[in-house]
């Protein structure tokens, strides 16, 4: 069904008027004056969708990576030598290396959505517009997320992952939509950066240090990254926030003297931000991993030692070497030589062996109850049999 009108009168009285309204002689009145906090009004509902679809992007990306992890787990593929079993589809190194980082970063992006969520609950008027920023950020990051993932747990399940019953493909196909409901994600990053920009240049005129955002590492002295990196340094905290920290910074920086100069040439800031999305999408996905970083931190640092505690430190070094890995920025911007790199990439393999024998507790401590989860994600074979079809 749809409707259509042809030169329909809206009564005044019946106009959406929260941020603006118009009189009965047809001014157009607001007592927000400015045309970009205005802007930003009407767009603010917004938020509470966006974080919605951050929370129901885990949710599904959980599915997919418990369903194709646990069919890993059973699935048998080939012997290495003659005469013994064929091996665990998760036991192969390559299978690893498709699932455990993605399953690593799903850990970390749950972390950090909970974190919206506890802020959109207790949002003030003075934090609305962290909200709406972080909100932004996670919306994008965490919906390419799960359609990447969604993806690679697909073909990581074959055939099987094509089936309806299977649930991967179907999801995949049903949440497509999701990475352009509430704003287009590229779109989303070049806010975030506005944004920055906006709370850098106004510190900068009040001649203070910059607060809020996380942007208080501004006010420290840059961070020096070690020439050579081993893997013990990968593991830190210290260097994993440092080099985190040092892109953002930078980027921050660089997309500052880009309007500058752009400015200074006469131009409109709606061609300058126009021409300057290269910088602007690179700064906001270094905030967005900063901030997911620094969430992560957050929920480790309540865990007492212990075995829990290993495992947490383990998947965060995962995301940490999976996100320099995985950005050319590191390396464009020269954050990371071309050694320390390649010293990145064995780093990732490590992990995964390190993290293989925890992949079924793992995805099991995400609670999913079983009717959500594929037949293939207990027994493929029984799932398969003709008494099962």
């Amino acid at each position: 069904m749809c409707f259509r009108f042809d030169n329909l009168r809206i009564p005044r009285e019946n106009l959406l008027n929260s941020v603006a309204d118009v009189s009965r002689d047809g001014q157009y009145l607001s007592a927000i004056k400015d045309p970009d906090q205005r802007f930003a009004a009407f767009l603010a509902p917004l938020t509470s969708g966006r974080v919605t679809i951050t929370a129901s992007s885990m949710n599904t990306t959980k599915i997919g990576l418990a369903t194709a992890i646990r069919y890993s787990l059973s699935r048998r593929a080939f012997s290495i030598r003659p005469n013994e079993p064929e091996v665990l589809l998760l036991d192969y190194p390559s299978h690893q290396r498709r699932l455990l980082p993605l399953l690593a970063k799903t850990y970390a992006l749950s972390f950090a959505s909970n974190y919206l969520k506890m802020i959109y609950v207790k949002r003030t008027p003075e934090s609305i517009k962290t909200v709406h920023v972080v909100s932004s950020a996670l919306k994008a990051v965490l919906t390419w997320h799960c359609m990447r993932t969604l993806q690679e747990c697909r073909e990581a399940c074959g055939g099987q992952g094509l089936k309806t019953e299977n649930h991967v493909g179907h999801l995949k196909g049903e949440y497509d939509v999701q990475l352009t409901f509430e704003g287009d994600n590229n779109v989303l990053m070049r806010q975030i950066s506005k944004a920055l920009l906006a709370e850098f240049l106004a510190a900068k005129k009040r001649n203070k240090p910059i607060r809020g955002l996380g942007l208080e590492h501004l006010n420290k002295p840059a961070p020096v990254i070690p020439t050579h990196l081993a893997s013990s340094t990968l593991r830190t905290t210290q260097f994993q926030t440092d080099i985190f920290c040092l892109r953002e910074r930078d980027l921050l920086h660089r997309f500052v003297t880009e309007v500058s100069q752009h400015q200074a040439q006469g131009e409109s800031k709606e061609h300058i931000f126009t021409v300057t999305y290269q910088t602007a999408e690179d700064l906001g996905r270094a905030f967005s991993d900063r901030l997911i970083l620094q969430t992560y931190l957050d929920v480790e640092a309540t865990v007492p030692k212990g075995p829990l505690k290993s495992v947490l430190g383990l998947m965060r070094s995962m995301y940490a070497t999976i996100v320099l890995e995985e950005d050319a920025s590191f390396l464009r911007y020269g954050y990371l030589s071309t050694d320390n790199a390649a010293v990145v990439r064995k780093e990732v393999l490590k992990l995964c062996s390190e993290l293989r024998p925890h992949a079924l507790s793992l995805v099991s401590s995400f609670g999913i109850p079983n009717a959500f989860l594929a037949p293939i994600a207990f027994n493929w074979i029984d799932a398969n049999a003709w008494s099962s079809v």
